[in-house]
Order: C-alpha cells, then sequence, then structure tokens
C-alpha cells in the first residue's frame, strides 16, 4: 500500500477543512482510529455541529492547534486502494474477515437448497440416508463431516457444511484424517482442526428425585472448531450461522498462525538447547581433560620425589654394606631388584615390569585406607 506523510500542521488543516466521514474513505484507517491519532499528536476535531454550521455560512469556532507539541512531528497515513475495505489500525481478525467478504468470488452464501455438492457432504448425506435402511453397515474408509441435529434442521445444516467446505477449499485449504485415523480434519498450513456442526439442546431437569433430565432441541445451530480447552463455537444469534461463515475461516486461519509461530519458537528453542547442551559437554570434556593432566601432573610429581627417597635409601644401603665389608651376592642382587623397581616407579624412566603394572603403581603411591569408624572384635 502506498503511504503519504504529513506534518501536524498540515493534517491539522486536513482534518478542519473535510470531514473524518470522508477522509476515511481516503485513508485506510476507521472512524476511531483516525480520532486516536489525531489524538496522540494534540490535533483538536471539530464538533458536531462544525461541519452543518459551516454549510450553512454560519459563524464557527475554529480551536487553535496546540504549538508546544513535543513528540515527533511526522504522521503517515495509508493510502486506501479503491475498493479495498480494511484498514490498517483494525485487528488481524477484523481485517481478514474483510479480506474474505470483499473476495466477490469466495462462496460465502449459503442456498436455499444443496447444488452440486462437495464429496465429503455427499457422503454425509448417502450415509444418513443409508442409515434407515435396516441392513446398512458403516464403512470407516469413507469420509464424512460430523453433523448432529434434528431432521428438521438436517438440509439447513448440510447446506451451511457445505457452503463451510467449499469455502475453506477455495482458500487453499484441505482436508485429511489426523494420525489416528479419525476425521477428516481441516488442514490450514499443516495445522490439523476437529470441526462439527450441531444443535443446540435445552435440559429440562426432571421433576423426580435423581431422575434424567430432559434435552429439547432449540433449533439453534453451532459449529464447532477445535477440541478440549482449544474449541471455540459460533451459534444462530443476532447474526445467522450462515453469514458467520468468513468469520469462523478468517479464525482458523489465525490460529493457524499462531500455531506455526509457536511451532517455530519451539524449534528455535530445541535448536538453542541442543546447541547449549554441546556447549555444556565440550566443556565438560575440557575440564576432564584438564583434570586429568592436572591429576596427573600432581601424582607424577610425588611419584618422582618419591623414587629419588627410594634411590637414597637403596644408595645409603649399598654405602653401609660397602662400608661394613657386607656386600654379598645377596645384597647385590636385591640392589639389582631394587632399583628396576625404582626405575618402574620413576615417571620419567617407566620401565616396563612383567609382573607389575600401571594400577599397581597407584596402590604403591596411595595405599587403600581402612575405615577408622570400623570396629574389630
Amino acid at each position: 500500500m502506498n503511504t503519504k506523510e504529513f506534518i501536524r500542521k498540515e493534517l491539522y488543516d486536513l482534518v478542519w477543512s473535510t470531514p473524518v466521514s470522508k477522509l476515511i474513505l481516503e485513508y485506510a484507517i476507521s472512524n476511531d482510529g483516525f480520532k486516536k491519532l489525531c489524538k496522540q499528536f494534540e490535533i483538536p476535531l471539530p464538533n458536531s455541529g462544525y461541519w452543518g454550521k459551516l454549510k450553512f455560512n454560519k459563524e464557527v469556532i475554529k480551536e487553535n492547534l496546540n504549538s508546544t507539541f513535543n513528540g515527533e512531528d511526522k504522521i503517515i497515513l495509508t493510502i486506501r486502494e479503491e475498493g479495498n475495505p480494511i484498514n490498517v489500525d483494525q485487528t488481524p481478525l477484523t481485517i481478514r474477515i474483510k479480506e474474505i467478504e470483499s473476495d466477490p468470488k469466495a462462496p460465502l452464501i449459503v442456498p436455499d437448497k444443496l447444488i452440486k455438492p462437495d464429496i465429503l457432504i455427499q457422503n454425509t448425506k448417502t450415509v444418513y440416508d443409508n442409515r434407515k435402511n435396516k441392513g446398512f453397515k458403516w464403512d470407516d474408509k469413507i469420509d464424512t463431516v460430523s453433523i448432529y441435529v434434528e431432521e428438521s434442521n438436517y438440509s439447513r445444516a448440510l447446506r451451511i457444511m457445505d457452503t463451510f467446505v467449499k469455502l475453506l477449499r477455495y482458500r487453499g485449504h484441505i482436508f485429511r484424517r489426523d494420525r489416528n485415523n479419525r476425521g477428516p480434519r481441516i488442514v490450514v498450513n499443516d495445522v490439523e482442526f476437529y470441526f462439527e456442526l450441531r444443535e443446540m439442546n435445552k435440559r429440562i431437569p426432571s421433576d423426580r428425585p435423581y431422575g434424567s433430565s430432559t434435552y429439547i432441541p432449540t433449533g439453534i445451530l453451532v459449529i464447532k472448531i477445535g477440541e478440549s480447552y482449544k474449541a471455540k463455537e459460533w451459534k444462530d444469534g443476532s447474526t445467522k450461522l450462515e453469514n458467520q461463515l468468513a468469520r469462523i475461516v478468517a479464525k482458523i486461519e489465525l490460529e493457524a498462525q499462531k500455531e506455526l509461530e509457536w511451532r517455530e519458537e519451539c524449534r528455535l528453542h530445541h535448536i538453542k538447547m541442543e546447541e547449549e547442551k554441546k556447549i555444556r559437554k565440550e566443556f565438560e570434556a575440557r575440564r576432564d581433560k584438564e583434570f586429568a593432566r592436572t591429576k596427573k601432573l600432581f601424582s607424577d610429581s610425588e611419584k618422582f620425589n618419591k623414587a629419588t627417597i627410594y634411590r637414597n635409601y637403596i644408595k645409603a644401603t649399598e654405602e653401609k654394606a660397602i662400608a661394613e665389608n657386607n656386600l654379598t651376592d645377596d645384597l647385590k642382587s636385591w640392589l639389582k631388584w631394587a632399583n628396576n623397581k625404582v626405575d618402574w616407579f620413576d615417571p620419567f624412566i617407566n620401565r616396563e615390569d612383567e609382573l607389575l603394572n600401571d594400577k599397581d603403581k597407584e596402590d604403591l603411591d596411595k595405599p587403600k585406607q581402612t575405615n577408622p569408624n570400623y570396629n574389630r572384635y
């Protein structure tokens, strides 16, 4: 849509030279929306008798424009396209309803009799007629719509439902069974909706204690869309159900759009959670690796320190034996064995040992502690 930009003084001159009722025909904004816009920008509007006095050349009072306005002096109005009734300040539902109603090809009028019914309506009528036969058997492969009304209202219900189904198909929507093979369901952009048409009943409580209530048909028809807490209903009232089809379809389309937006939010949230999970796992892996390296550093340092102590002890043992002239062959053999074990324990050498392994090294480095609270008897 094309737009036109005004400053406050220009819009002030416009509203005092042209009635708002004519301006909303030129610009895509509602009467209330235009008044709210003028209030927002502190632009006074003529009172109700201004234009009548002006027409008959009577004296009028023109309210001055406040020159101390502190807001942005920029107003943008959308130019109304010819024949387009949609106002940019209206709710999405109202805009969608007008979009549907302004489409000359949209099947909105419910006929006085059934004309070229949709296949779903044909199936529904055939099943309804065949139920009167004693040998009738239900074929669950046939798609039918849910209609629960008295026989006297069945023709009207079929015609309403036929127009409703045709309008949905015209808007590009389809019908299919759900994953549990129930249906058909209305499908709008892959969002499914349960739907039915029923007649309201009036409940008459029983006169007897614990007696069953009686339900009397009212002739008021209701279209229900959705299930459980998400269900919405439209019924006969000051506006007949026949004239509410555009509103119902508009609501379905907006609900489908809302559902898709929610699904997209969930998808993005899931991606974000997976990314955070991946980052967390990578961090934990780095932390575990770092901890293992640090633990090895401290362990090797302790082992090196102990290996030095062991070597000093072996050397002292050898020196003592030499000093005492007691360096026997058995002691020499022991000294060789002891040095080999220290070389196996020393992290700088890591000598291979046929009988010992790394686990034995850890047990030697940090012997298992007994439970101090354990009492022997």
